[in-house]
């Protein structure tokens, strides 16, 4: 999809390619409107196709995690089995509540797309039918196989297993969108699951659009945080408190916990954070502006701050006794506003974001390549790491190409948003 944002006259954003670094002034002398470089078409991956890379990763992270516990020496000649794994030390419940946990999100998701090919009308109703009726199926289903396990094991097995609940309950409360969706929209304008710049002018309108689009980082970043580690505890550790009779390498476990944890972290990232949805965050950026608070020098101030105006770079306001000089091309922030310095300087430049991914990725992909050159590492071990680096190199890909294009896309800008590239513009004129 191509943003075409409009300015108050009908002009298209996409017009302006070759005069990005320009500002259009209107009639007020205080307000600017920075122009945005249109976002190139590139390709991104569907909801169903995530989630199912993601459904793929959970699952064969928890056969790799029961290999790594009930492995067999299935090629010895004098083997009672020739199957890799003790598939009956497996307790069968145990396996149905992963393959629901791990499967619900796809499901889901092909039920919602199905959803859309129903009358426009009643498609509401149909949307929240599949969302209780599913959601309601899939939590029996949960709670069966848990009252299963407890009537096999101990009480302290079933605190392991209602745990995670108790996390989801003090993140997302008792909502149910988030338990069966990686993706979920706020209330506001979105487009393919991504909110929409508006582009205004107006002062009020933007700081609403900035704490808009800020809870919506952060709901994004808590189900970041949650997905990542459910799918290493369900998938990961919780096999291992069901091994209480069998002998199996602690630490291998362990290491397998760690990287399936750090893989779905990636896996998710690139999901919930693709290239697009940072440029729509750094539009907000350009028109919410800085403040820098001045302590030493007091030059002549342009008044007192007031929410309803916009100011030009360099501008100083008295705002609480404090005097503060705006920073970029135009600034509606609130001065001594945390969230706001904090959303600027996060968002302002999208490269930081995904440099810093690429390079934990990488750093992640070159310690478990490193592992597999230990003196003794069995098979399963090796079937382990190379699993989840194998999935992990798509996610590294997308990190790296998200990368390249913010680079290339915003360095001009950069350089031009410059305080003293600004100051000797504005003395020239």
């Amino acid at each position: 999809m191509t943003y075409d944002e409009r300015s108050s006259d009908g002009s298209s954003s996409s017009e302006a390619q070759d005069t990005y670094a320009h500002l259009t002034i209107s009639q007020t002398p205080a307000q600017v409107r920075p122009k945005h470089i249109p976002f190139p078409d590139h390709a991104t991956t569907s909801e169903w196709l995530s989630e199912l890379l993601m459904c793929a990763f959970t699952m064969g992270s928890a056969i790799v995690q029961f290999i790594n516990i009930y492995r067999t020496n299935w090629w010895l000649p004098k083997a009672h089995t020739r199957h890799m794994v003790n598939i009956d030390l497996i307790d069968p419940y145990l396996r149905y509540m992963l393959l629901i946990l791990n499967t619900r999100r796809l499901f889901y998701c092909l039920l919602l797309v199905q959803a859309k090919n129903c009358a426009e009308k009643s498609q509401h109703f149909v949307r929240m039918g599949v969302k209780y009726g599913f959601g309601g199926v899939v939590q029996l289903g949960l709670g069966y196989c848990a009252f299963k396990l407890y009537q096999h094991h101990t009480y302290i097995l079933l605190l392991f297993l209602i745990y995670p609940v108790v996390i989801y309950l003090l993140i997302f409360g008792f909502q149910l969108e988030p338990f069966l969706r990686t993706k979920f929209e706020l209330p506001g304008l979105y487009i393919n699951d991504l909110p929409v710049h508006s582009c205004s002018t107006n002062a009020v309108d933007i700081r609403d659009e900035v704490e808009t689009l800020r809870h919506d980082f952060n709901r994004r970043f808590k189900q970041l945080i949650f997905t990542s580690m459910l799918n290493a505890y369900y998938s990961g550790l919780v096999p291992c408190c069901l091994a209480m009779s069998v002998q199996y390498n602690v630490i291998r476990a362990a290491q397998h916990c760690i990287i399936v944890c750090l893989g779905a972290f990636s896996l998710c990232a690139v999901f919930l954070y693709p290239a697009k949805y940072s440029d729509t965050l750094h539009r907000a950026t350009l028109h919410l502006g800085c403040w820098q608070r001045i302590d030493k020098e007091h030059p002549p101030t342009n008044g007192i701050w007031s929410k309803y105006s916009s100011y030009r770079h360099g501008t100083v306001v008295k705002h609480n006794g404090g005097l503060y000089r705006s920073q970029g091309v135009v600034t509606v922030a609130t001065p001594g506003n945390v969230s706001h310095a904090r959303f600027y300087k996060l968002f302002h430049n999208p490269t930081i974001i995904y440099s810093t991914l690429a390079t934990l990725q990488a750093a992640v992909l070159l310690l478990e390549i490193g592992s597999l050159s230990a003196e003794s590492v069995e098979w399963h071990f090796v079937l382990s790491i190379t699993f989840v680096a194998f999935t992990s190199m798509g996610a590294f890909f997308k990190l790296v190409r998200d990368y390249l294009i913010t680079k290339d896309l915003y360095k001009p800008r950069h350089d031009l948003t410059n305080p003293v590239l600004l100051r000797l513009t504005d003395a020239f004129k």
